[in-house]
């Protein structure tokens, strides 16, 4: 089996550099909106659909763009988690529109990607993730097991290129 799930969210991991994993990067939503902190705390938790009701119904109250992309970025992990892939890659995509900065949101699309054998899609968004934070510990696994499940598929007979 690929590695794909070993990408999703990644919270509280060890980093390389103490700050590299929290900059520029939003996973857990403030006190500003109860629901969506709830929903990331459930995430994090690996409680996938309790995380995803919660900020499906966070979503539903206003909140500022960079809490809604956030939450997006969530509902993405959450989605992957539970391996509903089109579901994941419509709020990653959703997230990423909202806020070009949050390198989490790269990363589970990645994830996604990964899970599809798009690993040229897969690794622009790691790098791209890593131009955002890049002593991510996170990142740097992630683009490990991406090349490692393209050296698989070609071992395999299978490219993994999207073309």
């Amino acid at each position: 089996m690929l590695h794909a799930t070993l990408l999703i969210i990644a919270m509280g991991a060890a980093t390389v550099h103490p700050m590299a994993d929290r900059a520029n990067s939003s996973t857990i939503i403030g006190v500003e909106n109860p629901l969506l902190a709830d929903g990331a705390a459930a995430l994090e938790a690996g409680r996938a659909d309790e995380g995803i009701r919660l900020t499906l119904e966070g979503l539903k109250s206003p909140a500022p763009p960079h809490d809604t992309a956030a939450a997006h970025a969530n509902l993405c992990a959450g989605y992957a988690l539970l391996q509903r892939w089109d579901e994941a890659l419509a709020h990653c995509n959703e997230s990423i529109a909202l806020d070009q900065g949050n390198w989490r949101a790269y990363n589970n699309r990645a994830a996604v990607f990964t899970a599809r054998g798009l690993y040229d899609d897969a690794l622009a968004d790691v790098q791209t993730g890593l131009k955002l934070a890049p002593y991510s510990a996170v990142l740097q696994k992630s683009l490990k097991i991406i090349r490692e499940n393209q050296k698989i598929m070609r071992h395999h007979g299978r490219s993994g290129s999207n073309a």
